[in-house]
């Protein structure tokens, strides 16, 4: 133990206050930061210069963590910050860029299912980046776009439309768009696309020009970078390439893949984890166990799979069964988890340490090898 004396009242308040002007410090640099990131912005959007530069990041990253750990500090925290600061600035970055961009400038679009959480997103993008943005909804409540009461009547109107409403009922809008054949860029961005395979071969068989838009992430993200957006082919080329000229000036990740591809994937990026969490949370909830006494005694694996849990079970269990049910491939990938889970299970009933070991040694090993791959960044 220290034999240094206890400081005095007066001397801890100095500290204190001495902090306060540190921490004032880091936020006058941060924003001293950001204004140097807004004028770096502003010579890449007039040279055309790419939004993110992999290289640069990690050059920045690695050079933080190493003076970090040579002031004795943590690196690992270091490494949070950075990242943190870069994401911001990006965020910033790709905002000046999509105003400035005005690809939407003098076009309509509309939005059916526009105040729904995803339609509501998307109507704030196309706002952003130009369009005269109009919203379809049976919900009834506040917007600032202007509201269509039927939508039928009026698609002639719009350059683009966005069917951002559940999986069954897109299939409807696709098959009555099909019947009224619109001469503009058609898509949806439910989460499953065989449920609206039938709509969207309609569209293309009609002639119109209709893809399928996944974007991978929340209704409350501002920046994309780091983020993806899928894009699924049904069969227009012409679609495909105007869907993705509207994101071409975020720093989203863009990838294109078929409707089978899509789906068979988003058995596991959807479906599993999902799953996995809805069952965390429903073993919990059915255990009597007191979360909050939990949470005060736990580890930090277990509060960050509590965490996750609650965010999934806190979103629309409607949706997330037909993300279940509508799926051809849940099947496979919950027999997939089932297996393993029963492996483990049994392992640790008849003390079968070998199986339970070698179930943990081959996951590392496969999720090493892919994480390995994956360090290679776009271009």
């Amino acid at each position: 133990m220290s034999n240094k004396p206890l400081l005095t009242p007066t001397e801890l308040l100095q500290l204190r206050n001495r902090l306060d002007e540190i921490d004032s410090s880091i936020v006058d640099l941060i924003a001293e930061r950001q204004a140097v990131v807004t004028t770096i912005g502003e010579h890449k959007l007039k040279t055309g210069l790419p939004l993110r530069h992999y290289e640069r990041e990690r050059e920045v990253i690695d050079r933080g963590v190493e003076r970090a750990e040579n002031l004795g500090l943590s690196g690992s925290v270091a490494r949070d910050i950075l990242q943190t600061l870069i994401h911001h600035s990006l965020s910033k970055q790709e905002t000046h860029k999509l105003v400035q961009s005005e690809h939407g400038a003098g076009l309509r679009a509309l939005v059916i299912g526009g105040l729904g959480r995803m339609g509501e997103w998307m109507s704030r993008y196309l706002d952003m980046v130009g369009y005269r943005v109009d919203v379809a909804d049976r919900v009834e409540r506040d917007t600032p776009f202007d509201r269509v009461d039927d939508w039928k009547a009026v698609v002639d109107d719009y350059d683009l439309i966005v069917v951002a409403v559940p999986l069954r009922p897109s299939n409807d809008i696709l098959l009555q768009l099909a019947e009224l054949k619109p001469d503009c860029l058609v898509f949806d961005i439910g989460s499953l696309k065989s449920p609206m395979r039938e709509g969207l071969d309609a569209m293309c068989e009609s002639g119109c020009r209709v893809c399928s838009v996944h974007p991978m992430f929340g209704p409350n993200e501002i920046g994309l970078s780091g983020r993806h957006i899928l894009f699924v082919d049904v069969g227009n080329k012409q679609a495909i390439a105007e869907a993705r000229a509207l994101f071409a000036h975020t720093a989203a990740d863009c990838v294109e893949l078929s409707l089978e591809e899509h789906d068979e994937v988003m058995a596991w990026v959807l479906g599993l984890s999902h799953l996995v969490n809805i069952a965390f949370a429903g073993a919990l909830a059915q255990s009597g166990e007191k979360v909050p006494m939990l949470k005060q005694i736990s580890s930090s694996t277990f509060n960050a799979q509590l965490n996750v849990a609650t965010q999934v079970v806190s979103e629309n269990p409607h949706l997330y069964y037909e993300i279940q049910q509508g799926n051809v491939n849940t099947g496979d990938v919950s027999e997939h988890f089932s297996n393993v889970l029963n492996e483990l299970i049994t392992a640790v009933n008849e003390c079968d340490e070998a199986v339970f070991t070698r179930h943990m040694n081959a996951a590392r090993r496969r999720l090493a090898d892919e994480e390995t791959t994956s360090e290679v960044s776009p271009s």
